[in-house]
C-alpha cells in the first residue's frame, strides 16, 4: 500500500465539516433533554425530531457503505468478500427504516403477547406488562450479537490498514452495545410501572439520558467511519495513479 498523504482533501473537509455538525447536534439534544425537553426534541419519545435525525444518519450510513464498495478496488469486490459492503448497506438501511417504525418494539410486543410471552414476563419483568416494551433486548439478543459480529469482521476485513476510520467504527460498534445493555436494567430492576415514585422516575430518565446518548454516539461514530473511509479509498486511488473502482 501507498503511503497516504497526511493534508486533508476537500473531500475530506466537507467531511469532518459535516462530522462536526453531527456532534454539535448531538451534544444540543442531550443538553436540551437534560434540561427539560418538549416532546418534539424529547429522546425518550418516538416519530419526533431525535427519531428521524438518527434514521437519517443510519441511511446515511448506508449510502455511505455503498460509497466504499464502489471505491473499492475491482480485485477487492470479487468473491464473497465483495458483498461485505452492500450486505451492510441493506442493513443500515434496515435499521434506518426500524428507527421510524419502531419495528422492534411492536415485533417484542407480539412475542409478548403468547405463552411464552407470559413466562418472560413472569421471571423478568415481575409480571408488570408495562415493562413489556423493554424486553426486546433479551429476545433479540441473538440477531443482535450476529450483527455485531458482522460489523466487527466487516471493519476489520475493509478498514485493518486505515486506522482512523477503524477505531471511529468500533467505538461505534461499542456504543451501540452500550446503548442495548442499558435499554432495559432501569426497568427491569425497578418496582412495578404503575408504582414509580419521583426517585424511580428520576432514574428511569439518567439511564435513558445514557442510553440515547451511547445511541446517538453510535450512529455517529459509524457514519464518521465509513464516510473517512470513503475518503482514504479515494485517496489511495489517486496516489496509486488508479481510478476509483476500477
Amino acid at each position: 500500500m501507498a503511503s497516504i498523504s497526511r493534508l486533508p482533501g476537500k473531500a475530506e473537509i466537507l467531511a469532518l465539516r459535516l462530522l462536526l455538525a453531527l456532534v454539535v447536534v448531538d451534544v444540543l439534544l442531550l443538553a436540551v433533554n437534560v434540561i427539560g425537553a418538549p416532546s418534539f426534541l424529547d429522546l425518550d419519545q418516538e416519530r419526533n425530531f431525535p427519531t428521524w435525525y438518527s434514521s437519517a444518519k443510519l441511511l446515511g450510513a448506508s449510502m455511505a457503505a455503498l460509497w466504499c464498495w464502489r471505491l473499492e478496488p475491482a480485485e477487492r469486490r470479487r468473491g464473497a468478500g465483495g458483498l461485505f459492503w452492500p450486505l451492510a448497506a441493506v442493513l443500515f438501511a434496515v435499521l434506518s427504516m426500524d428507527e421510524t417504525a419502531t419495528a422492534h418494539e411492536r415485533l417484542a410486543a407480539l412475542l409478548m403477547s403468547g405463552s411464552a410471552g407470559v413466562s418472560l414476563r413472569t421471571r423478568l419483568l415481575g409480571g408488570d406488562q408495562l415493562k413489556d416494551a423493554f424486553v426486546w433486548p433479551v429476545l433479540f439478543a441473538p440477531l443482535a450479537l450476529a450483527i455485531f459480529g458482522f460489523l466487527l469482521y466487516l471493519l476489520w476485513e475493509r478498514m485493518r490498514e486505515d486506522r482512523r476510520s477503524l477505531i471511529l467504527g468500533l467505538l461505534g460498534c461499542a456504543a451501540f452495545l452500550l446503548a442495548m445493555m442499558l435499554e432495559g436494567p432501569a426497568v427491569y430492576t425497578s418496582p412495578p410501572v404503575a408504582a414509580w415514585g419521583a426517585a424511580e422516575v428520576a432514574r428511569y430518565r439518567l439511564f435513558i439520558l445514557v442510553e440515547e446518548g451511547a445511541e446517538l454516539a453510535g450512529t455517529t461514530l459509524m457514519l464518521a467511519a465509513l464516510l473517512l473511509h470513503g475518503v482514504w479509498l479515494t485517496k489511495v486511488s489517486r496516489e496509486e495513479g488508479n481510478p476509483a473502482g476500477s
